[in-house]
């Protein structure tokens, strides 16, 4: 991982085990505690290589056009990057999917508030993703890859990728 997807990286894990350091702005909604036991994310070296080239193929998209509905989330081919048959399908996470992206901030800590602390526009789905624990078994592992990559319109560019393998979607 880049130096800046290890920073990533801190930050959510931070953010999972200190969700009371991040309060949402605007709102009441009571801070998620992650429950005893529940493992931080394990790091997935496929979730990060989809994570980092979904990043990179912002990279070449018009600034309007990533602002436009969730084309955040889209992949050249214009799918949404978990929907079945995608990157993150095919790389056999099909218990759970979700994907975190922004562009623009400069530093992983600022990603991580933004999707933790202003995520009312998008009812708190994000923040939601990165404290998720429903259907947590023992057996479960969550694994979780950090992307970042530089350049294009917007300039800075972070994926967060989250799956889990077992069970069914």
């Amino acid at each position: 991982m880049s130096a800046e997807e290890k920073e990533l990286r801190r930050f959510v894990t931070d953010a999972r085990t200190h969700p009371e350091k991040y309060p949402p702005h605007g709102h009441d909604i009571a801070d998620a505690v992650m429950p005893p036991g529940v493992p931080d994310f394990k790091s997935s070296g496929a979730l990060t290589g989809i994570a980092r080239a979904h990043s990179e193929s912002l990279t070449h998209q018009d600034k309007h056009w990533v602002n436009e509905d969730q084309n955040l989330h889209r992949g050249p081919d214009r799918t949404l990057v978990w929907e079945p048959g995608q990157p993150m399908w095919q790389a056999g996470y099909r218990a759970w999917r979700a994907e975190n992206v922004a562009v623009g901030f400069d530093t992983a800590d600022k990603v991580v508030r933004f999707w933790m602390q202003d995520d009312a526009k998008w009812k708190w789905s994000h923040r939601n993703a990165i404290l998720f624990d429903d259907w947590y078994t023992p057996d479960d592992i969550r694994e979780a890859g950090f992307g970042y990559c530089r350049g294009g319109p917007w300039t800075h560019y972070w994926t967060l990728d989250m799956g889990r393998k077992t069970g069914s979607f």
